[in-house]
């Protein structure tokens, strides 16, 4: 699924494509359970003639706040298969375009998404779509005191904690995963427990891993424009029993923490 590495990535894609400024002059909607609010042919009508004045992201959502009237925002959850392409219309689409949307300039936004788990509002405000979200990691607001708050008392695992998007948005299972490699935790310490040290080395480890994966995006994106990748694997511990961790050549053991595959080193997270 993609996670906030893939969602800026996303973003960052449509802002190099040009995308900002662009004025959508129809919609075509071929899955209609995709839209959440308003309705497919409300949505299609809604966005007729609206020029996109950015791209902004909260956690996992693309929001695209639009000119003129009718309601200001138009929200993109990428599900667990989503990708967002700016094509030219002349381009053989992927078949798994789900979602498309001309621009008044030619080329076209194209919403992928095989297993049609994606969602599109289009809303006057994304607090009518947005749930309850930690701040952003890289923003000042995502404090050690934040996140240990978020902690306090809780005696759930910290790796199911860590999935919430109220402690901190954006994270999902595989940079859960990560970060708790990189802070040296196990992902079934109570979080609770966890003393302000170890929190500290956490959140510290969340920005690496998020600041890590930015940089393999942003590099792929050079290297490969105008068809830069969505799906990378940029995490530094192998997602594989038979394989051995880089620091110590421990295997790797599996678990299951909230229903989702988690593969941590027995010996370095303690």
């Amino acid at each position: 699924m993609p996670e906030l590495p893939e969602v800026e990535n996303t973003r960052r894609n449509l802002v190099r494509a040009g995308l900002p400024g662009s004025t959508i002059t129809g919609a075509n909607i071929t899955w209609a359970n995709t839209v959440k609010k308003p309705s497919a042919a409300e949505l299609a009508e809604g966005l007729k003639g609206r020029t996109i004045q950015d791209i902004e992201r909260q956690g996992k959502y693309l929001i695209l706040p639009l000119s003129g009237s009718g309601p200001t925002n138009f929200i993109i959850h990428l599900g667990m298969t989503g990708r967002l392409q700016v094509q030219p219309q002349s381009q053989e689409p992927d078949p798994m375009t789900r979602h498309s949307f001309p621009l008044e300039d030619g080329p076209e936004l194209r919403f992928v998404d095989g297993r049609k788990f994606g969602k599109l509002w289009l809303v006057d405000s994304p607090t009518e779509v947005l749930p309850t979200m930690s701040p952003e990691p890289f923003e000042d607001e995502f404090t050690v005191e934040t996140l240990a708050e978020s902690f306090s008392g809780r005696k759930a695992p910290v790796k199911a904690l860590l999935l919430e998007q109220s402690t901190v948005c954006g994270l999902g299972n595989l940079y859960a995963d990560e970060s708790l490699f990189l802070a040296g935790l196990h992902p079934e310490r109570p979080a609770s427990d966890l003393s302000i040290d170890e929190v500290a080395t956490l959140r510290q480890a969340i920005i690496d891993a998020l600041s890590a994966a930015y940089g393999v995006y942003d590099r792929a994106r050079d290297q490969l424009w105008p068809d830069p990748p969505t799906a990378l694997t940029t995490w530094s511990h192998p997602r594989d029993i038979k394989a051995a961790c880089p620091n110590c050549e421990t295997s790797m053991t599996a678990i299951r923490v909230q229903a989702r595959g988690t593969y941590f080193c027995s010996k370095c997270q303690v």
